[in-house]
């Protein structure tokens, strides 16, 4: 086996982390006084647990933080601007139709930023522990359903359907 298998887990207290800048998809993170530049932060997938960021220069993690909502409120700021850039999900807002169309699903919905058609393969949405909801399409993109509680009945029963 290769030695990555056996690297232990690091995992970075968010006092001792400072995220100093922030370039698109890329931050400079200062760690225990150690700057390092062009990091890539980074969600573990399934989004079932938002508030965890995966460090990473090149192809090696640098450390963990648990809950990155724990940083000073600068260096939260500065990463937040970073994320939103990196997982840039429309949040859907009503569900217009889903079809059935030569093996996949074919979404009409509402978002933030206007009308979208996808497609998915099955069953594709997640739930998440805070009752949002994260839909998956074909090409990975991701939509989010802020609030599900407050969608019109068509919308929540089409939903449902794909969970």
């Amino acid at each position: 086996m290769s030695s990555t298998l056996h690297r232990e887990l690091r995992i970075l207290d968010p006092k001792s982390v400072r995220v100093t800048a922030a370039y698109l998809d890329e931050v400079d993170v200062e760690i225990n006084g150690e700057l390092i530049q062009g990091v890539r932060p980074r969600k573990p997938f399934p989004y079932s647990h938002p508030e965890i960021v995966i460090f990473y220069k090149g192809n090696e993690e640098i450390g963990i933080l648990k809950d990155y909502r724990m940083l000073d409120s600068e260096s939260r700021g500065t990463l937040e601007k970073a994320l939103r850039i990196v997982y840039f999900m429309p949040e859907i807002r009503k569900v217009l139709s889903i079809r059935w169309v030569q093996g996949r699903y074919e979404w009409r919905v509402v978002t933030d930023k206007g009308e979208e058609k996808f497609e998915t393969w099955s069953r594709c949405v997640r739930v998440l522990p805070d009752g949002r909801l994260v839909v998956k399409d074909i090409y990975s993109r991701a939509y989010i359903v802020e609030h599900p509680e407050k969608l019109d009945a068509k919308s929540k029963a089409l939903l449902t359907m794909m969970i």
